[in-house]
């Protein structure tokens, strides 16, 4: 009797300390891999982020509606967002494995005698009425999840979905970036065209110049066929130039969504000017801004929770099933409850011998976690580089504006004195035609220099997971680390 209650209780413990043990995995806040810094190391600014979202930061209400329609009618957009309901839709169907499941079948059968009429039209079986038979069942089952395995997966699943979902807002951003460069591509390679038709229209004055001056004997005809030679460089660069613009409407008609026609009217739009602010938050911050690296956090607690499955296969399932139904009666005793067969049991089934599955599916997705972990780790220290990259380029880039812009005044001015000095035979025409070069491509460079402050400030609110426009309830799930970004999740 003693030994029959002692291996009781040690059943009872085991057994409890088996539910106990299998807690599923919990979700908890993101992890740097490497220690953080207090603020950025490229620069002393600490300002904060655009609380309107960073389009409203260029002031340029052509910018707002290109980006607008490109959020709305871009295909690879439209792509993502079929992508993540599925993903949502793939968690719902995992979520019922948690809830009983019933079914109904219905049968009709029906048998002959053995009494056959012949008659003109060949052999006929006499059936009676009271030979039909019918048979009604209603099944449940339902898995009861002591050990987690149904929760686990489930989890699992959701998590899929939330890092779809992530997935799909970064999308959105990265778009809406891509949608922005291709816009100030456009207007800069406008604004290149206005130079290289300033260029060749300067070019042919210095022509015209040259060859009155050749005419009165005054230079040779080496400075005539140097000046056009200038010219027809100018005229092909102009003609380069153009189909630039072109190419960038296209680029920039394709991300709406329209024919790329190159037929895209600008209007009179020009390059904004960057704000002087330099955005850039904490970095312990960009773990929760940006939503690549809460897409791989997501899929990372996905395969905690699939490790944690494969190992509950290992333990033994317990199943509830009950039936109701009738037998094969006849049609007229079918509503007779007497009739009617109900059966209740509970199914416990433990694998013995696999071949190795469930080992081998165990470190399978033991494989399939340290992969999350390391992609995840790689993705956050390649977020911190971008970010640190972009602040660094800020800082540079700026500083190479005003340098261009400095020696770009003096290179005007030593075109004018060139072209005075040329009038009057005190240089030869190769310095002339250098300074003016100089000079035209010194507004060139600045031009370009101006739509790399642009872009680079756009890779830097990427970089930083900034939104795009202001934060609405919807993204409110981006404050948390353990709330999923799902409905009723």
């Amino acid at each position: 009797m003693r030994t029959s209650f002692s291996f009781a209780v040690a059943s009872g413990l085991t057994l409890s300390l088996c539910i106990t043990g299998c807690t599923i995995p919990k979700k908890t806040p993101p992890t740097s891999p490497v220690p953080l810094p207090v603020g950025w190391k490229a620069t002393n600014c600490r300002s904060p982020l655009a609380p309107s979202g960073w389009l409203t930061t260029f002031r340029d209400s052509r910018l707002d509606t290109v980006v607008r329609e490109v959020l709305s009618d871009n295909y690879d957009l439209k792509a993502a967002a079929a992508r993540l309901q599925g993903s949502i839709a793939q968690s719902r169907v995992t979520a019922a494995d948690l809830y009983p499941q019933a079914g109904i079948a219905a049968s009709a059968s029906v048998s002959t005698n053995n009494a056959v009429l012949a008659n003109s039209s060949g052999l006929q079986y006499q059936i009676n009425p009271e030979n039909w038979a019918y048979s009604v069942n209603l099944a449940l089952s339902w898995e009861v999840d002591v050990w987690g395995r149904l929760r686990s997966l489930t989890q699992a699943a959701k998590a899929d979905a939330a890092s779809a979902a992530f997935t799909y807002e970064g999308a959105q951003l990265s778009l809406a970036g891509q949608a922005a460069k291709a816009w100030f591509s456009v207007l800069e390679s406008r604004e290149q065209i206005r130079i290289a038709e300033q260029t060749l229209a300067s070019l042919k004055k210095t022509l015209a110049l040259t060859s009155a001056r050749h005419e009165n004997g005054a230079v040779s005809s080496f400075d005539v066929h140097l000046s056009s030679a200038s010219e027809t460089s100018a005229e092909n660069d102009l003609v380069q130039r153009r189909e630039n613009f072109a190419e960038a409407k296209r680029s920039l008609e394709t991300l709406l969504g329209r024919y790329p026609s190159a037929e895209m009217d600008i209007d009179h739009a020009t390059l904004p000017n960057v704000i002087q602010q330099v955005p850039s938050g904490l970095p312990s911050e960009l773990l929760l801004r940006r939503p690549d690296l809460r897409a791989a956090d997501w899929t990372l607690f996905a395969s905690e929770n699939r490790v944690f499955s494969a190992k509950t296969e290992r333990l033994p399932r317990i199943a509830l099933t009950a039936t109701a139904g009738t037998p094969s009666v006849l049609l007229q005793n079918i509503t007779n409850e007497q009739n009617f067969i109900y059966t209740l049991a509970a199914n416990l089934a433990e694998p013995i011998l696999d071949g190795g599955r469930i080992t081998w599916n165990i470190k399978l997705n033991k494989a399939d976690r340290a992969a999350a972990a390391a992609t995840y780790a790689q993705q956050v220290l390649t977020a911190f580089k971008e970010v640190e990259n972009a602040l660094s380029n800020e800082a540079s880039l700026f500083s190479e504006q005003l340098l261009q812009e400095k020696a770009l005044g003096d290179l005007r001015e030593a075109y004018r004195i060139a072209n005075v000095r040329y009038k009057s035979g005190q240089i030869d025409i190769v310095s002339l035609l250098q300074a003016q070069n100089s000079m035209l491509a010194a507004e060139s460079t600045l031009v370009h220099t101006k739509l790399l402050r642009l872009n680079n400030r756009i890779d830097l609110y990427l970089a930083l997971g900034e939104s795009v426009g202001p934060r609405t309830s919807a993204m409110r799930f981006r404050d948390s680390a353990l709330t999923l970004p799902l409905p009723g999740a």
